[in-house]
C-alpha cells in the first residue's frame, strides 16, 4: 500500500472511528474503507462499520460493547492513533465514548448573562424612577357650590380684553366672566376672563378710553386641562363677593366651553 493510499485509509478510519465520525452518512466512503481494510488485512472491519447508514437521531447513540475497533496502522504512528480517537498511552482497543452535548454554548452563555444584566438594569431604573418622583395629590377636595349659565343680557364690547362679537358672558356676585380669544400668555382654546363688573365700559364708549383698575384674571384650556381661574377673596374684590365670602376665601372657576363651575376651597364658607 503506497503512501497516498495509506493516507486515504487514515482519513477514512478517522471518519469511521474518530470523535467526529460521520462516515455512516457516506455509503461510498464506507465501501472504500472496506476495500482498503481488506487490502490492509483488518479482519474485523466488516463488523465495525454498518452496511447502511442508520436513521438520524437527536439522542447520542449508545456505545455497544460488541463493536470492535480495528488495530492501529502502526504502534509507532501517533497520527493514526489520534485519527482513530484512541489514547496514545494505551494499547487496548476501547470503544470511542460519545461526547456529551454542551448544555449551554459559550456564546449562548454570554447572551444569557447579558440578558440578566439588562433585566437588572431595567429593574433598577424603574425602581429609581418610581422612588425619585414624589407623588403630589392633584385633587384639592374643593366642593362645587355653583354652576353659572350664560347671561344673554350682559354686554361686553367686542375687542375688550379679547371679547368677541359672539362671546358668551356670566355674572357672579359683582364679577363678570366672559369668553375671550386668548390669555395674557398667548392664544388658547376655551379661554375666558374675569373682571369686576364695574370696570366694564359702556357699549358705545370710545375704545381709546378703555381701561381697568380692578381685578382682572384670565385662563385657557391646555390639552385635557380645562380653562381655570382661581384667586383669594381680598380687599380688591367687589363688595358683593366680599359680603358673600369671608376674606381669604379661595375660589376657583372652571370653564367647560359652555358653563362655569364655581368651587370653594375646603375649610372656607
Amino acid at each position: 500500500m503506497d503512501a497516498a493510499t495509506l493516507a486515504e485509509l487514515r482519513t477514512l478510519r478517522a471518519r469511521a472511528y474518530g470523535p467526529s465520525a460521520d462516515i455512516d452518512q457516506d455509503p461510498a466512503a464506507v465501501q472504500r474503507l472496506h476495500e482498503l481494510e481488506a487490502r490492509r488485512g483488518a479482519p474485523h472491519a466488516e463488523t465495525a462499520l454498518p452496511s447502511d447508514p442508520p436513521e438520524p437521531t437527536h439522542e447520542p447513540a449508545p456505545v455497544s460493547a460488541e463493536v470492535t475497533v480495528p488495530e492501529p496502522l502502526s504502534g509507532d504512528d501517533p497520527l493514526a492513533l489520534a485519527e482513530t480517537g484512541l489514547p496514545a498511552e494505551s494499547g487496548d482497543h476501547e470503544p470511542a465514548r460519545p461526547r456529551k452535548p454542551h448544555l449551554l454554548s459559550s456564546r449562548n452563555a454570554a447572551l444569557w448573562a447579558l440578558s440578566v444584566i439588562a433585566a437588572a438594569c431595567l429593574a433598577a431604573g424603574l425602581t429609581y424612577s418610581l422612588t425619585a418622583v414624589t407623588p403630589i395629590d392633584a385633587s384639592s377636595g374643593a366642593t362645587q357650590i355653583d354652576t353659572l349659565e350664560p347671561d344673554p343680557f350682559i354686554e361686553v364690547p367686542s375687542g375688550w380684553f379679547g371679547a368677541g362679537p359672539s362671546s358668551i358672558a356670566f355674572e357672579y356676585y359683582g364679577l363678570t366672566l366672559f369668553e375671550s380669544t386668548g390669555g395674557y400668555t398667548g392664544a388658547g382654546t376655551d379661554c375666558f376672563a374675569l373682571v369686576d363688573s364695574e370696570q366694564l365700559p359702556e357699549p358705545d364708549a370710545d375704545t381709546n378710553t378703555w381701561s381697568i383698575s380692578g381685578i382682572m384674571y384670565n385662563g385657557c384650556r391646555a390639552g385635557s386641562f380645562p380653562a381655570t381661574i382661581q384667586f383669594v377673596v381680598d380687599s380688591s374684590a367687589p363688595q358683593q363677593l366680599r359680603d358673600r365670602f369671608p376674606a381669604d376665601s379661595a375660589l376657583q372657576f372652571v370653564f367647560d366651553g359652555t358653563r362655569i363651575g364655581v368651587f370653594l376651597a375646603p375649610g372656607d364658607s
